[in-house]
């Protein structure tokens, strides 16, 4: 019973959930970059968040997920390119960016951040920057974004994350996933 209600009030979000395999390709963009007091995200937390949604009552993470639902069985798997380093300075966040996002992508995020309008207590950002978070607590005086070999993954998997803090750090565990069918 304390898991059901500690997954209450988790702090989530909608995502797109990457196989081990491509969150190991997706980690090897942490290699070359040096930074001493930042805060690295381990492979298994890495992921593309579409709509975060703060703390959510389990009935409400229920009802995001049966309406999501609906939105994703029209969606087939797309392609993304992850091209360029990039920060957020003021938040420093280190990310691996998309300098040119998919029609798909940037579709599926506005209708997701739609159906989650009416449930967030947070402010929605006025611009969606498609990214993978590589490290926090990040500091450079590097310019940014940076050219990086282009990675092309294949998007098959949307997924509700909360995430769960420990004495070991924030781990995000998908509690819900939805596999993109292709069509035709």
């Amino acid at each position: 019973m304390p898991d059901i209600i500690d997954s209450m009030n988790d702090r989530c979000f909608l995502s797109l959930k990457f196989s081990p395999k491509q969150q190991r390709l997706l980690h090897a963009y942490q290699q070359p970059v040096s930074c001493q007091n930042a805060k690295w995200h381990p492979a298994n937390n890495l992921h593309l968040t579409l709509v975060f949604l703060g703390q959510q009552a389990f009935t409400v993470q229920q009802q995001l997920w049966s309406q999501s639902l609906e939105l994703l069985h029209e969606l087939p798997p797309f392609e993304l390119c992850f091209d360029q380093l990039d920060q957020f300075s003021h938040a420093k966040v280190l990310y691996l960016g998309i300098s040119q996002p998919p029609a798909a992508l940037m579709a599926l995020q506005q209708q997701l951040q739609q159906l989650a309008l009416p449930f967030l207590n947070a402010p929605v950002p006025e611009i969606f920057v498609p990214h993978v978070t590589l490290a926090r607590k990040f500091q450079s005086v590097d310019a940014f974004p940076l050219s990086v070999e282009p990675l092309s993954l294949l998007c098959t998997e949307v997924a509700l994350y909360h995430s769960i803090s420990s004495e070991q750090g924030v781990s995000y565990q998908s509690v819900e996933t939805y596999t993109l069918v292709p069509k035709g």
